[in-house]
């Protein structure tokens, strides 16, 4: 029922539109993300007579409520995050398919579940794909993401999908959202996430095409590289191998697109480098080659942990 696509490496679930349901509550439920959570107060065993001690609050209007409270899964019992008696309750994520649903109905195109139920990054596609040229396509979308742990925020980012190499391309976070029935506040979320939404496609698509106008030679991709990935003297050997494993991806990206495209160009350039990025070397992790973790890869595109790809952009374009 689910797959990933063809290019390897890739972190974001794809869905054939024909056959499978665009309903966010169906995606969200077949990955596992509709789940309910509690929020037991946290306690101690006290050390002196070995019963449990719950720290209250000992004023205001929250005086006698537990200081601090978990978030767990109640269907496996997995504590998902530690709180404290301020932090606004939820039955689970249900409510960002909600929201989605209600916004955007039949849009949603994939849903990604972070370690035991943490954290959750739902996609939709609101506008048709636009061509570049030369059949270089690119997708745009929005990402809802929630957590329970604290490290996201429940937020709607912009994210652009290149088809042609899958490349996430993320940017800054179109508005942050509440739990809410009330249509007018809907209907002003709905209207600041399409106008978002179309203005980041705009720029994106502006931007690609100027770089996709500007040939760029194999002898100008090395340098960039060794600009963007430069070996420095003060490097210990093992951290040089490193760098040049990254240019080998680096250089294995910019063949594909060569392959592909034909002559290069800068906007070639940069999906080379930013894909790389993605694909290889954000989601690498220690022991061994092969070892790869497409929702490490994610999290750090989604955390702004790009700056490889933000170098190169600002060479290219200056």
């Amino acid at each position: 029922m689910e797959t990933f696509d063809r290019h390897e490496g890739d972190f974001l679930l794809t869905r054939d539109k024909v056959e499978h349901p665009m309903n966010a509550h169906v995606v969200m439920q077949e990955a596992g993300a509709l789940f309910n959570v509690a929020y037991p107060a946290s306690a101690y065993k006290d050390p002196g007579y070995g019963h449990d001690v719950v720290p209250a609050v000992g004023d205001g209007v929250n005086v006698g409520k537990p200081l601090h409270k978990y978030v767990i899964r109640t269907d496996t019992g997995e504590v998902l995050g530690l709180h404290s008696h301020k932090y606004a309750e939820t039955d689970g994520y249900g409510f960002i398919a909600d929201m989605a649903e209600t916004l955007f109905p039949e849009k949603t195109t994939s849903c990604t579940l972070f370690g035991a139920g943490e954290r959750v990054a739902v996609t939709q596609e609101l506008l048709a794909p636009i061509d570049l040229g030369d059949d270089d396509w690119i997708q745009p979308q929005i990402c809802w993401i929630s957590s329970y742990n604290g490290l996201w925020a429940t937020s709607v980012y912009d994210l652009t999908s290149r088809l042609f190499c899958s490349n996430q391309l993320i940017g800054q976070p179109l508005v942050k959202v509440r739990h809410t029935k009330n249509h007018d506040s809907m209907l002003e979320l709905r209207v600041r996430i399409l106008e978002g939404s179309i203005a980041r496609a705009e720029s994106l698509v502006s931007m690609a095409r100027v770089l996709r106008d500007q040939e760029y030679t194999d002898a100008q991709f090395n340098e960039l590289i060794a600009q963007v990935l430069p070996v420095r003297a003060d490097m210990s050997e093992r951290r040089v191998e490193n760098v040049q494993v990254r240019h080998q991806y680096c250089r294995a990206a910019w063949t594909r697109e060569r392959r592909e495209f034909g002559v290069g160009t800068r906007w070639m350039a940069y999906n080379a480098i930013q894909g790389a990025e993605q694909h290889r070397i954000n989601g690498r992790r220690r022991g061994g080659e092969g070892v790869y973790d497409e929702n490490r890869a994610m999290e750090r595109a989604i955390n702004g942990r790009t700056p490889l790809a933000e170098r190169a952009m600002a060479l290219l374009a200056g």
